[in-house]
């Protein structure tokens, strides 16, 4: 991955064992997982795929700032919906959702593997952080939105189609 924008966001999610011990112990203790009967999940699904949807004709019209950003949220849908599906919890914290599959090993060895070798630039988990950053930048950052490429927009969108698809097979 080449863009600068991308490559110089740091990613802040726990990478020992330890760390992340103490991140969801942290989360769970702020309570920041809300529990929802498991049959629920659909309804996050739902909303991932509609996000996936319109990214379509956003980067069909180069609105990369809304391609980022939608990929964004149909990767944070779609890991809520597998949080309730096989937890039943879901988290409105960004982070602590994320913390959550990691701890609770609900992405699978393969699915790492394979996401490894596309973005292995990234520094954290599948680059679940630097989507989340990218999605900072594309929302609120009145001038470094307009840094966003193609390229930038390609690769979350096309991780967010992975990682839906990845959640939806999963939660089968």
């Amino acid at each position: 991955m080449s863009t600068k924008l991308l490559n110089g966001i740091d990613a802040k999610f726990p990478k020992t064992e330890k760390k992340l011990d103490k991140s969801y112990g942290n989360c769970k203790k702020r309570k920041k997982f809300i529990e929802i009967s498991k049959e629920f999940y659909t309804e996050h699904l739902e909303l991932a795929k509609d996000d996936l949807n319109s990214i379509k004709t956003d980067f069909e019209n180069k609105n990369w700032r809304w391609v980022v950003t939608k990929s964004y949220y149909a990767i944070f849908h779609a890991t809520n919906a597998l949080l309730v599906n096989k937890l039943g919890f879901f988290s409105k914290d960004h982070l602590c959702a994320v913390i959550a599959l990691k701890k609770e090993n609900l992405i699978t060895g393969k699915l790492y593997e394979e996401l490894g070798k596309i973005y292995e630039r990234f520094s954290d988990i599948f680059g679940f952080a630097i989507m989340f950053e990218a999605r900072k930048l594309s929302q609120y950052d009145t001038e470094k939105w307009k840094e966003l490429t193609e390229e930038d927009a390609k690769i979350t969108k096309d991780f967010a189609n992975k990682f839906v698809s990845f959640v939806e097979e999963s939660c089968q």
